[in-house]
């Protein structure tokens, strides 16, 4: 992060300062317990040791504060000017934490050396990519142990670790308790199976409501439904399917994901995907938006599968929702797999399953037929990965390569799919229309237009739609 001064940390934590939130924690000497920055606890200044990221305050012996609770803390899309690698990084290990790769495998996927990415990760984050790793497997595994009746031993394997003896070594050296001892602490009982929920944290403002009015107006009919308060997924596994349901808690505070059958090795990789898909990582204090604006908790819709929405995106050229939507749901009658005849439940057809196909018959033009099995062959040939970690610059240029795909449709794919959080589709009539009649100043949203255009979208769409 930039060089701030003792005065500056100070004045940082005494204010509560929500803009630093998931940039710096704070440890107290005297308790070995580390907080977030917004945490009310107010230890004597001398007692504190600032550092750079949870695995850092675990190194030096931290124990997480049960009140701010900063290893189930959101993570950041933002570190600092110059920590773009750092950030793709810990993008990529989220992404492969379940593949077991290595640190050579991490900096071979960003064109660096070994030792390199280690020197960044020390710089921004003050650990090892190996100590991130491992406190993100510990967090995952504490979690799992507190919000479910999971094995002991599943856990450990579902959060990534290849032994129970090393993943209790490790549980014990970082909580100071072993994981059985905590369940009895706790109260959980061993059950296995079935149906459970587990808790994803928000910053507030969250704009929820809002957030299942987009995913209601681009549903994927047959695989997802938006109700007012609910947003439930149906995915294919080897037995039939799973469901998955999101909803939100009375405190506005974390996002309760239900999992019905699903195997302890699933929960990971659906919470990244639902963390994506909501935008749980964004700090809304980064805005150039007042407290008290009824858009300041405005999200980026992402996408749980990347490649069913950027086929959405694509059948959404020059068209209305309605129309994108309808033609989405014939499409996936059409080429997808039927999981469930009474319910009218299909998996969405893989990139091999449309790179060839005739998808002028579900009444599309040729056009966009082509630029669906364009994107689809670059996919299926690897030579496109749906990945937050990828180079942007190189994305573009991809998408926009590939014929049937503009501007517009490159920008709400680089948006909704890689997590671009400063994609622009400035030829959009109604982001056109409210920067003409200076409704918004575009200049102080820099680095954040995907937020600008949602607001503009949440906040002027149904006035300036009309003129």
């Amino acid at each position: 992060m930039q060089e701030l001064t003792k005065t500056d940390y100070r004045n940082i934590i005494l204010r509560r300062d929500p803009r630093y939130d998931g940039r710096l924690y704070f440890g107290v000497k005297t308790t070995k317990i580390y907080c977030r920055p917004v945490c009310p606890a107010r230890p004597k200044f001398e007692n504190i040791v600032v550092y750079k990221s949870p695995s850092a305050a675990e190194n030096a012996g931290c124990r997480p504060c049960l009140r701010c609770r900063p290893d189930l803390a959101p993570g950041n899309r933002f570190i600092d000017p110059g920590g773009h690698l750092a950030m793709s990084g810990l993008r990529l290990i989220e992404e492969i934490e379940s593949e077991q790769l290595g640190i050579e495998d991490i900096a071979a996927t960003l064109g660096i050396s070994p030792r390199h990415l280690r020197r960044i990760f020390e710089k921004h984050l003050g650990s090892s990519p190996i100590e991130i790793i491992q406190s993100r497997r510990l967090h995952l595994a504490r979690q799992l142990l507190l919000e479910t009746g999971e094995a002991i031993s599943d856990i450990a394997f579902a959060a990534g670790f290849n032994s129970v003896r090393r993943f209790n070594e490790s549980f014990k050296t970082c909580y100071r308790t072993t994981p059985s001892a905590l369940r009895r602490a706790k109260g959980i009982k061993k059950s296995g199976g079935g149906t459970i929920t587990l808790s994803l944290m928000l910053r507030k403002p969250y704009n929820f409501a809002n957030m299942l009015a987009f995913l209601k107006r681009h549903c994927a009919r047959g695989i997802e439904t938006v109700h007012d308060n609910c947003y439930e997924r149906y995915i294919a596994n080897k037995e039939h399917y799973s469901k998955l349901s999101v909803t939100i808690n009375k405190k506005q505070d974390c996002l309760l994901i239900t999992l019905n059958d699903f195997k302890p090795a699933q929960f990971y990789p659906v919470l990244l995907r639902i963390r994506r898909l909501f935008d749980v990582d964004h700090n809304p204090s980064h805005l150039p938006l007042p407290e008290k604006d009824e858009q300041a908790g405005v999200r980026i819709p992402g996408a749980y599968d990347p490649f069913e929405v950027a086929v959405s995106i694509i059948l959404g050229q020059l068209v209305s929702i309605k129309q994108a939507t309808n033609k989405l749901s014939v499409l996936i009658q059409q080429f997808g797999s039927l999981l469930d005849e009474n319910l009218e439940l299909y998996r969405f057809p893989d990139p091999g399953d449309l790179r060839n196909a005739e998808i002028e018959q579900i009444g599309i033009t040729r056009t966009k037929a082509a630029a669906i099995r364009g994107l689809a062959a670059m996919v299926d040939n690897k030579d496109l990965l749906f990945s937050h970690s990828a180079d942007l610059i190189k994305t573009r240029e991809k998408l926009l390569a590939i014929k049937g795909i503009g501007p517009w449709t490159t920008e709400m794919i680089m948006m909704r799919c890689f997590g671009d959080a400063d994609a622009s589709p400035a030829n959009d009539l109604i982001i056109k229309r409210a920067l003409e009649q200076n409704l918004i100043d575009e200049t102080v949203w820099k680095t954040n237009r995907s937020y600008m255009t949602h607001y503009i979208w949440n906040k002027y769409a149904k006035v300036l739609s009309k003129r």
